[in-house]
């Protein structure tokens, strides 16, 4: 790329010209629609809600295919629809108690059919009988069939179903198919030893390093992607004595593979886990951003806030928080009046100790953090928080804040699958939006005749501008989504058919410029420097470029100034 400031210059000069700053787009208003709902959840193309639309119609479980509604429960088969989140296309509805797995029942979103021949407690015995299977055969479970507990993990979020298991006095997470992974041999922990001044590592539970032993005591699932299951994991520390008395609780974030790896005594472990320290002073000097990681991940709070939801994306959890406030509108429920989100990297860093200055070892620290005032909020499929307040209806990308949409103040409920299906209602009213019929009654409330429309059918081809001055791409007179060449160049366009600008997520980070187009090489987004392969994924780790080499962090951005695995790395990020 460039070997010292000649090439730099040429670089910065070359980069400047395909980036640009993509100014904010108002956002777009959804018009009322007369509906009376009690509950609601919204899916790709449709959403269920119970409730009724007129005065005319059964307060009734529905089911909207994006045109028309179809009762689901016309016999009255279900005493109740709390509507959790279930699996990837799922909502649960009960006969009898919610509380009894036995009793729920699952609505497909997809097409509004109720599965009434397995409950989620059917499913749960099904998994169970699956691992027991599995275990039987393995020497670390003593070839029993024992499982002491299984319990579903993450309830009430999209994904992949997945359980915890403790059998035998060893622990780990199953699939619905039995496909499970032992998290109580690999530790991979750095913990810190006052005697040494330096943070050792344990590769595995039940380890001894330098006299001190590394114990498990129990680990907790806090989110997952398709690949990994997050938790959070408690051990202790004794000396390498039987008998020994165990040090205080000390906890770790952990990143768990799905996948299989090796085998302990026949049983299989983690393809791979990393662990970072979480600490609030008590084994490192204090520090704020760490404490407030550790209160976050383990205690589940922050002052006013409770946690709601975890996501983990490019080596950051984003932490989710509520504040409430106590009962208005005598329903003996406490109302949403804020909600938080905090952004905390997990990563190798130099601390303190006390009694040694930049120890180098594995953390998790607050990275950044929003907050707002909101009545109602929604963790839509992909993990993204949005919220609504006073008729505005706002996303959290990250820690920054878009306003999306605007619609009726007096909507006070919010239930969001992705940017293009939504549905928001008056709990106390009959009033609610989504945002296809809300933008269509936007328009008729515009005064937009459509009976005196051109009835001649233009079919579009090729690009279009949109009203709100971004653009489509028409084949065959419909718009096209994702990715897309036009005559040699990449462009990607969301589900609504809009071309983005910017970063976009599609499986890899992608740069689009502000014509759209996709980037490839080096790219400087506000000051920071990325790189995009010859395919347009933005790369990480270890670099090679020409015969120089730069370190690229988690996040994409390159590193300047630093040192990454005992290489210096200079201004320009050109290792020295």
């Amino acid at each position: 790329m460039f070997r010292r400031s000649s090439k730099l210059t040429a670089m910065l000069v070359a980069a400047a010209a395909v980036v640009s700053i993509v100014p904010a787009t108002a956002a777009e208003r959804l018009g009322t629609k007369d509906g009376n709902i009690t509950n609601a959840v919204a899916f790709n193309g449709g959403y269920i809600y119970d409730g009724y639309r007129t005065d005319d119609d059964d307060a009734s479980l529905y089911y909207n295919n994006g045109t028309k509604d179809v009762e689901v429960d016309a016999d009255e088969d279900y005493s109740s629809y709390p509507l959790y989140r279930y699996g990837s296309k799922y909502a649960t509805v009960v006969d009898g108690t919610d509380t009894n797995e036995d009793d729920n029942y699952l609505l497909d979103l997809s097409n509004g059919k109720i599965d009434d021949e397995e409950s989620l407690g059917d499913k749960k015995t099904n998994a169970e009988n699956k691992l027991k299977t599995k275990i039987s055969k393995t020497d670390r479970y003593n070839k029993s069939k024992d499982v002491s507990e299984f319990n579903r993990i993450l309830d009430n979020k999209y994904g992949e179903v997945w359980y915890q298991y403790k059998a035998n006095e060893y622990s780990g997470f199953t699939d619905d198919a039995g496909n499970y992974i032992d998290v109580t041999q690999t530790a991979n922990m750095y913990v810190y030893n006052s005697v040494k001044k330096d943070a050792v590592k344990f590769s595995e539970y039940g380890d001894t390093n330098n006299d001190v032993k590394l114990n498990f005591k129990s680990t907790k699932a806090i989110s997952q992607d398709k690949d990994n299951i997050y938790a959070v994991t408690t051990v202790t520390t004794s000396a390498a004595v039987e008998g020994e008395k165990e040090s205080e609780p000390q906890y770790f974030f952990q990143k768990i593979s799905k996948a299989q790896g090796d085998k302990e005594d026949d049983a299989y472990l983690p393809k791979s886990v990393a662990s970072y320290q979480l600490d609030n002073g008590t084994i490192y000097k204090s520090d704020d951003d760490r404490t407030l990681a550790l209160n976050l991940l383990v205690n589940g709070k922050d002052g006013d806030y409770s946690v709601v939801n975890y996501e983990v994306k490019n080596a950051t959890v984003y932490v989710t928080g509520v504040k409430y406030v106590k009962d208005k509108d005598g329903d003996d429920t406490d109302e949403v009046s804020g909600v938080k989100v905090w952004a905390l990297k997990f990563k190798k860093d130099k601390v303190d100790a006390s009694n040694k200055d930049k120890v180098d070892t594995y953390i998790v620290k607050k990275d950044g953090d929003t907050d707002n005032d909101a009545v109602a909020y929604s963790i839509d499929a992909n993990g993204t928080t949005w919220y609504l307040n006073k008729g505005t209806i706002s996303k959290i990308d990250g820690t920054d804040k878009k306003d999306v949409y605007t619609c009726d103040r007096s909507l006070n409920a919010l239930d969001v699958y992705d940017e293009n299906n939504l549905i928001a209602w008056d709990t106390a009213g009959d009033v609610y939006t989504t945002v296809s019929e809300g933008k269509k009654q936007t328009d008729e409330d515009a005064g937009v005749d459509e009976d005196k429309k051109d009835e001649t059918p233009v079919v579009k081809a090729g690009w279009d501008k949109n009203a709100d001055g971004t653009w489509a791409f028409y084949k065959d007179g419909a718009k096209a989504t994702g990715w897309l060449n036009d005559k040699g160049t990449w462009y990607y366009l969301d589900a609504a058919g809009t071309m983005k600008t910017g970063w976009v997520q599609a499986g890899s980070w992608y740069y689009l410029n502000a014509s759209g187009a996709m980037q490839t090489g080096w790219v400087n987004d506000n000051g920071t420097w990325y790189y995009c392969n010859g395919s347009g994924a933005m790369q990480t780790g270890w670099l090679l470029d020409g015969s120089t080499w730069y370190y690229l962090n988690a996040n994409g951005s390159m590193a300047a100034n630093t040192t990454v695995d005992g290489y210096v790395l200079g201004a320009n990020g050109a290792m020295l």
